[in-house]
């Protein structure tokens, strides 16, 4: 059993290490593969992962979040009437638990609903602006028109600087239908702006006494990592198209850099890029690799074009090489968690936001190469899952495991 054990587990790393790298990129994963569940299929599925390298995917037209990384979903949530948030507080103040709370309180029924459509949920400087649409609905089950009243809008800080009030936000309302509009921008780079921050709207809806808050969060950064700079030049090596970026960053730190690939004659994506990687003044550019095989094997040729840059780095109370080799430095981490600086800052800072495009000259399909991604780990990997398979389908194991 032990052995049994054992083995599962190194399958079990590989595979982690498919869902840390693969990130948001299932989709392109075949669904027969993904039910396989043995060590052979483990090694299956992690040996046509690794025919690309983690930093260079495919990108296809499911792939929703990675093609709009600035953009956002939401979901319609019920109002929450005043009242209620007042006796939750009451009860918080109290000493009450979560749990008892909960006992305790519940919503109403057939309450109206509301819904934040926004055009994005990160702020990027101080240029950029959040638009948030707010729409109120019906109770389910109700066709009653509803009409609503704004009382009151307020912008509430991020908790590392106490929750302060930044003051209300403008919006405007049509007249016709329960619909209003909220635009904001921080208006400096003073801390108080930056990190998680909370749009509060009261409204009072015709026909009901209480009043209702509508929430919706999104995260600034009006102080930047860096910006891209708009320069760009191309070449191709080991047979991928490496693309560099120029950029002019701020200070040393530790950052994901992610970009996609268009083809522009047949207008689909081709390529996912992020790089993890240390970003320091002294960088004019950063080298994008578009791997070669997956435009050999998806047919790309032609014109490309390079869009969607974004950079987010991490705002770190220690050395960023020590986030980016945390094995080598888990003295020195251990030794910051057990004694953590008193003071807190929100842990992401961006690039400026940019919608910068590049277009390519033109390529045919044999200016890539086909040969797959070759790399130590990927062969210590795969050694790894082949030992594994072939001892977790020896029939002298279930043998083992009876006694």
């Amino acid at each position: 059993m032990r052995l049994h054990q054992n083995k599962f587990v190194v399958v079990l790393a590989a595979f982690a290490f498919i869902c840390a790298t693969a990130g948001r990129l299932w989709s392109q994963v075949e669904p027969s593969s993904l039910s396989d569940a043995s060590g052979k299929g483990s090694l299956a599925l992690f040996q046509d992962f690794a025919k690309y390298p983690p930093e260079s995917r495919p990108l296809n037209s499911s792939n929703w979040d990675l093609l709009h990384p600035w953009l956002t979903e939401s979901s319609p949530m019920p109002l929450v009437p005043s009242q209620f948030m007042r006796q939750l507080k009451s009860l918080s103040d109290a000493g009450l638990s979560e749990r008892e709370i909960s006992q305790t309180m519940s919503l109403p029924t057939s309450l109206p609903s509301y819904q934040f459509v926004m055009n994005k949920t990160i702020l990027a400087g101080t240029r950029d602006e959040v638009v948030a649409r707010l729409t109120v609905t019906p109770p389910e089950g109700s066709t009653v028109p509803v009409r609503i009243h704004v009382s009151k809008v307020e912008l509430i800080g991020d908790s590392y600087f106490g929750s302060p009030s930044l003051g209300s936000v403008p919006f405007s309302c049509e007249a016709a239908s329960p619909v209003c509009t909220f635009r904001w921008r921080a208006p400096s780079t003073d801390k108080k702006y930056w990190g998680a921050l909370e749009l509060n709207v009261t409204v009072a809806v015709e026909g009901i006494q209480d009043q209702f808050l509508a929430r919706q969060s999104f995260f600034s950064s009006p102080m930047v990592a860096g910006r891209f700079n708009g320069s760009f030049q191309e070449k191709i090596e080991n047979g991928s198209l490496i693309i560099d970026a120029g950029v002019h960053v701020e200070k040393h730190m530790a950052c994901f850099v992610t970009a996609n690939l268009f083809s522009t004659d047949k207008e689909v994506p081709t390529h996912f890029v992020q790089r993890r990687m240390i970003l320091d003044p002294s960088m004019k550019t950063v080298p994008l690799t578009f791997f070669g095989k997956i435009f050999r094997d998806n047919g790309h040729a032609g014109v490309f074009r390079l869009q969607d840059l974004k950079a987010q780095c991490e705002n770190l109370p220690y050395p960023a090489e020590w986030f980016m080799d945390s094995v080598a430095h888990q003295a020195e981490l251990h030794a910051l968690r057990e004694n953590p600086p008193a003071t807190r800052e929100p842990a992401r800072i961006y690039f400026e936001y940019n919608n910068l495009t590049y277009t390519t000259r033109k390529y045919a399909s044999n200016d890539f190469s086909d040969q797959e991604w070759q790399a130590p780990e990927k062969t210590r990997k795969i050694e790894a899952l082949k030992k594994a398979a072939a001892e977790l389908s020896d029939p002298a194991l279930e043998q083992r495991k009876k006694p």
